[in-house]
């Protein structure tokens, strides 16, 4: 039998199907008629953390140690792992070993520099040497692509990738930029003692990178496809990931006109993303997707602007204060979040905060510039070695992020938010302050980005900590973004704390939307309400308003759900809760905190059933949220009720 074809038509590429005329097309069209500079940010190696060096020496000096080679052998991404997703699903092994892979390299580049600038560093193998080892594995590594991204499998029926069609994801966006970021800082050391390598991997890029980009119009994160309405789909964080990627690489890795070909094309690109971005600066896939997706689009800004030698002129990205305000927008304290779609309730400290220093540094935005001090420990290294390489050479370079001081800063903490654009509104009881209560409430529809079909959620948090939750995400595998996402439990309405008409779960599609949004802040109360009734494709004479309200007179939450049904038989309301969850009475639930020093939460219904059940958690994701359990409460209305009615306040 022979194996099938590996070369398949694709979508050619046309300069009138790709053209632009957005703010950032503007602006990089306007930019100095000069050469491309250096991708490398201005600074001074030899003023690098010293944190941070001494632990990329030790885990090198582990390395070391832990073999009686010459030199520790690399992470080893094997095939049993990459065919591991065609096979059953599993995409992790493989992802984390080309990530450990990547990691090494990073820590190897960082060294090199900071040796080469007269730093002492007592790394026990030569940091060039294995900068010029991982680059080499880059170049004999089979696929950039990661195996979850492939359409090999779909395409030509095989588990092994296509080398004729090199699939151009996320993971050689990454593979790339990681070449070039190293090329660009240890350039000229490598080429001297390594001649041919820098050729080599140049010739790697074209072929799985540039040539593929240019080639090709059929890339679902390029923004070019419409739907039936003849409208463009909405992008998701692959575009700028990618493209911001694809941009450093040819500036270091193409000749001159290549690369103004490449970048012209990923800035068309990045601008339909930015198109696609609402005034509000909020986006659908939730406050850690931010980080891949809207912070991608401000490095590639960074990057173009350093190829323009500071010179780019941003005051026609007037949405950038807005979308850099996003995550903080989201936050209920310095751990927690409003983790809609796929984003963790609990924050990651190992973010590139430094990214939003710059920006609110650069656009004077004290906010911003405040939420992210807060997150820079200064007793710890300034970043680790699983960022990226552009943005871990970003931030060794980063000398204010540096001397940055948590101490110095408290978090920005608004009354209250609201973001028409995804539906989306959070409330606390006290301005800038994280104690006391939070409420938010969710609309929008069941086809956004990293959906879960969870239109009405609440989050109630106590003290900065949720107590009524969105369970969140488990691990990806191959169900997460294919047509069986729904099966999977966390995604679906009857494991988020919306109601259940009739018994009836929410359905998947843009058609299913919450309604009819209203509501604000007034001070004393901030209050938003929806219709729900086509999130579960009621009759249209039917209704499911839900109220979420935040007294902050009172110091209570109220959730309030009023509706007309045909037949109510089978109604319930689900809540999500964090803690120990005992009945007090017929009307009333205690939930114990799971978090010393955070006060305990009284629920009050008046729900003519209770139903409880305790889930365990066995998926290493949600652990790292929520420990080993959650509990899943449903709320029974009486037979005749027409509404139901919840209150949340401290245990006094």
């Amino acid at each position: 039998m022979h194996p099938p074809s590996q070369t398949a038509p694709a979508t050619p590429a046309t300069d009138e199907r790709r053209r632009s005329h957005g703010p950032l097309v503007t602006a990089w069209s306007q930019r100095p008629a000069t050469a491309l500079q250096s991708i490398v940010p201005d600074g001074d190696w030899s003023s690098i953390d010293r944190r941070l060096l001494d632990s990329f020496v030790a885990q090198a000096t582990r390395e070391s140690a832990a073999t009686d080679r010459a030199a520790a052998p690399w992470p080893q991404p094997l095939f049993s792992q990459y065919s591991a997703y065609p096979l059953i699903g599993e995409r992790l092994c493989y992802e984390t070993a080309v990530g450990d892979r990547l990691a090494r390299l990073s820590r190897a580049v960082v060294l090199a520099a900071a040796s080469a600038a007269g730093v002492e560093v007592t790394a026990p193998l030569d940091p060039l040497a294995e900068v010029a080892d991982g680059l080499w594995l880059l170049a004999e590594q089979t696929t950039w692509c990661w195996a979850a991204h492939d359409d090999a499998f779909r395409r030509f029926g095989t588990v092994t990738p296509s080398l004729g069609e090199p699939f151009l994801d996320l993971g050689a966006g990454e593979a790339v930029a990681a070449v070039a970021w190293a090329i660009a800082v240890l350039g000229d050391e490598l080429d001297e003692r390594y001649p041919g390598l820098t050729d080599r991997l140049q010739a790697e890029a074209e072929h799985r990178v540039f040539r593929p980009f240019l080639d090709r119009d059929d890339w679902h994160w390029l923004g070019l496809d419409v739907d039936p309405d003849g409208e463009p789909v909405v992008l998701h964080n692959w575009n700028p990931w990618i493209l911001g990627n694809t941009i450093a690489a040819a500036a270091v890795l193409c000749s001159p006109d290549r690369a103004e070909l490449v970048i012209d094309r990923a800035v068309d690109g990045i601008d339909r993303y930015l198109a696609g971005l609402p005034r509000d600066g909020a986006i659908d896939e939730g406050w850690e997707y931010w980080w891949n997706g809207a912070a991608r689009a401000l490095e590639a800004v960074e990057t173009l602007d350093r190829l323009a030698g500071g010179r780019l002129s941003l005051d026609v990205l007037d949405l950038l204060p807005e979308s850099l305000r996003f995550p903080l927008r989201m936050q209920l304290s310095a751990d927690w979040y409003v983790n809609v779609a796929d984003a963790r309730a609990r924050g990651d400290r190992t973010l590139p905060f430094d990214l939003l220093h710059r920006w609110g540094r650069r656009l004077e935005l004290p906010d911003v510039v405040a939420y992210a001090t807060a997150h820079r420990d200064p007793d710890a290294p300034v970043a680790t070695d699983r960022a990226g390489l552009g943005r871990l050479v970003r931030v060794c370079l980063d000398r204010e992020w540096a001397v940055a001081d948590a101490r110095s800063a408290a978090l920005p903490l608004p009354a209250s938010v609201d973001l028409p654009s995804i539906g989306m509104s959070l409330a606390r009881e006290h301005d800038g302050r994280s104690d006391g209560l939070a409420v938010s409430l969710k609309g929008g529809h069941n086809d956004e980005n990293h959906n879960h079909n969870d239109l009405g959620s609440v989050i109630v948090a106590l003290d900065g900590v949720p107590a009524v939750i969105d369970p969140g995400r488990p691990t990806y595998d191959a169900r997460t973004f294919g047509p069986d996402r729904y099966d999977i439990w966390c995604m679906r309405s009857d494991w988020h704390s919306v109601p259940a008409p009739r018994g009836l779960l929410q359905q998947h599609g843009p058609e299913f939307a919450a309604r009819d949004r209203r509501g604000g802040d007034h001070g004393a109360q901030a209050s938003w309400s929806m219709d729900l009734a086509a999130a579960y494709g009621l009759a249209e004479h039917e209704h499911w308003r839900r109220t979420a309200t935040l007294d902050r007179t009172a110091s209570r939450v109220v959730i309030e759900d009023v509706w007309t049904l045909d037949d109510p038989a089978g109604t319930a309301i689900t809540l999500m809760l964090w803690g120990d969850v005992t009945e007090v009475d017929q009307a009333t639930l205690h939930l114990h905190r799971p978090v010393a020093g955070v006060r305990d939460v009284m629920l009050q219904h008046d729900a003519d059933e209770v139903a409880m059940e305790v889930v365990r958690l066995d998926d290493a994701m949600m652990r790292s949220s929520w420990g080993e359990t959650i509990t899943r409460v449903r709320l029974l209305p009486r037979p005749d009720a027409d509404r139901l009615l919840v209150t949340v306040e401290a245990a006094r």
